[in-house]
């Protein structure tokens, strides 16, 4: 396999750097500029493992465009049919993605399907206490919601749609209906104080992001997280406005830290764990809060003197 991308460039993502392929087990992606490129890549592909006894399966070979341009791919005489999605390790790769929000919707919808399947053998019986609902709530149901969130790229309705998704279910658990009229904030208290799902995000992005500050320069994730836009290209006016650095930015800036510094303090992991878990925990606010006329949260007014 490394003879055939030896002399390749693949697709560009920063200045002279370049990239080629991603294999994991039996699953592989290949990047290519042109279809003579890709073509060409899977013919050889294909002889390298005919020689050890190995076929690649033409119906389950896709071929996607990042901008949605027509493509030409052939593979055993025949052209490789082109999607506009496709799922990969489990997450949807799309064209022109701007946003996470078609991965949220099938999240939402798989861990529906999971939440419905255990309601007449766990959430309705009476003999099972609510503590073990969330538990079971937490390790049955939340991985399959929030899988591969440390990628997502979050909008404001995306996650108000993950919110109601999670507050559903609690109420379902504690057997509340919207008609009682009771606030989410106390649905989650009753809850074992089960966090929002956007915090629970955050950490997830943050978490992952302390990760890949800890690579080594050569790995590829480090590479692309701190790529740099080569000065020919030309920012097009339908791109995203918001990325995955940008999401990023915006979960620590409670914690009144840039990206630049975090990659400093992600260094020491307890340093960044106690980073990751002031998501649930955020500071506290400044002097400027109150000169500006407000009292601090948490406290009393002050008492005035008659």
């Amino acid at each position: 396999m490394r003879a055939v991308f030896a002399n390749r460039h693949g697709a560009q993502y920063d200045v002279n750097q370049f990239i080629t392929d991603l294999m994991f087990a039996d699953d592989g992606a290949v990047f290519a500029d042109t279809d003579a490129e890709a073509t060409d890549t899977l013919y050889n592909i294909a002889r390298i493992a005919q020689s050890y006894g190995l076929k690649i399966n033409a119906e389950k070979t896709k071929a996607l465009t990042t901008d949605g341009s027509p493509a030409h791919v052939h593979l055993n005489g025949g052209q490789i049919e082109q999607v506009r999605e496709f799922k990969y390790l489990g997450s949807l790769v799309q064209e022109k993605k701007t946003a996470s929000s078609v991965e949220v919707y099938s999240r939402i919808a798989q861990a529906t399907a999971a939440f419905a399947s255990l309601k007449w053998c766990v959430w309705k019986k009476p003999n099972i206490s609510a503590k073990m609902k969330i538990c079971l709530f937490r390790s049955l149901v939340l991985p399959i919601l929030l899988y591969g969130s440390e990628t997502w790229t979050l909008l404001k309705a995306d996650a108000s749609k993950l919110e109601v998704f999670q507050m559903r279910c609690l109420r379902q658990i504690l057997r509340v209906s919207i008609c009682d009229r009771v606030r989410n904030e106390v649905i989650r208290d009753r809850c074992d104080k089960q966090p929002p799902i956007k915090e629970q995000i955050q950490q997830r992005h943050l978490r992952w992001f302390g990760h890949v500050c800890r690579m080594n320069d050569h790995r590829l994730p480090r590479r692309l997280l701190w790529r740099q836009r080569p000065p020919e290209w030309k920012i097009q006016r339908a791109a995203p406005k918001k990325t995955w650095l940008k999401c990023v930015e915006e979960d620590l800036r409670p914690q009144r830290l840039s990206p630049e510094g975090a990659k400093k303090i992600a260094a020491d992991r307890q340093g960044w764990k106690n980073i990751v878990n002031g998501v649930l925990d955020p500071v506290a606010p400044t002097a400027a809060y109150w000169l500006r006329g407000r009292s601090p949260p948490n406290s009393q007014a002050p008492a005035t003197e008659k």
